[in-house]
């Protein structure tokens, strides 16, 4: 039931990321909405979820954002959520603090998994991989993943219920 709402947020989050955040730069970078509720969803809600967020909101966010190959993005969410459906699992689903300070390491994987596969395709150099904008979207979607933390652990809570468990 709550996949078709996965793909749709996805895509709202990925229009918001391609087109709004860029605009609203702070410390030089922006969050990346996507990579943070595809974490949150796969932690709290399920891998099925989280793996609906990043294939969607990666396939989306890289057909908006100019000059970057199809599946770059995709393909480095999905990695990223994989991950995060192990920590998951040996963490227990539905705990808000483990998805918390898993999006701050995630960020750090995801923008060095990106420039891996940027590189590997376009050639991008790896002198490009900035820390400190690194660090600064790592807060910033650390502090996105409180509240979607707290209203995905209220969504999980009601859905319980009507899931069954694999």
């Amino acid at each position: 039931m709550t996949l078709p709402f996965a793909a749709l947020g996805a895509l709202i989050a990925a229009l918001l990321e391609a087109s709004l955040l860029p605009e609203l730069p702070i410390a030089g970078t922006h969050a990346d909405l996507v990579l943070t509720l595809a974490i949150v969803t796969t932690m709290l809600l399920g891998p099925q979820d989280g793996l609906v967020w990043a294939f969607v909101g990666g396939l989306m966010l890289d057909m908006l954002t100019p000059a970057r190959p199809i599946g770059a993005a995709t393909l480095t969410l999905l990695l990223v959520v994989g991950l995060a459906a192990l920590i998951s699992h040996f963490a227990g689903r539905g705990h808000r603090l483990p998805a918390i300070l898993s999006v701050f390491a995630a960020t750090w994987i995801f923008h060095f998994l990106l420039l891996g596969v940027l590189a590997l395709v376009e050639g991008v150099a790896f002198s490009v991989f900035e820390p400190r904008l690194v660090l600064a979207a790592a807060l910033m979607n650390t502090l996105l993943a409180v509240p979607a933390a707290f209203v995905y652990s209220a969504i999980g809570r009601r859905l319980v219920s009507e899931r069954a468990d694999w």
